[in-house]
């Protein structure tokens, strides 16, 4: 076995090494994007209860229905909020993962980094 064939198995074992690391970090990348969709389903949550106590509350006593409709008014402008930037994070995650990733097999493999 010569040194050129030496190099590319050493090459091709590395390239394999880095994509077992990356598919074994895309479990952890799912289980934190599961658990922001269940934190923001549990704030949709929160503004429903805030609603049925708001409802439930304006006969009998109208300034803690105008509290519930406070924080049900708080809720909304954080999700609409907190929303769009999580999407963007996560696409923005996605992106810089795959350069990365595409980067280091080329510069492994010899390719060129032209194109």
């Amino acid at each position: 076995m010569n040194t050129e064939n030496a190099k590319r198995i050493k090459d091709v074992l590395i390239a394999i090494l880095i994509i077992v690391g990356v598919l074994a970090i895309l479990p952890a990348i799912f289980i934190a994007i599961m658990t922001i969709l269940s934190i923001l389903i549990t704030g949709f949550s929160f503004a429903n209860i805030a609603l049925v106590e708001m409802m439930r509350q304006w006969s009998s006593n109208i300034w803690t229905s105008f509290f519930y409709f406070g924080l049900l008014v708080i809720e909304i402008g954080l999700l609409v909020i907190i929303i769009p930037i999580l999407v963007w994070v996560i696409k923005w995650l996605i992106k810089a993962v795959k350069k990365w990733v595409i980067s280091a097999i080329k510069k492994r493999l010899g390719g060129n980094n032209k194109q």
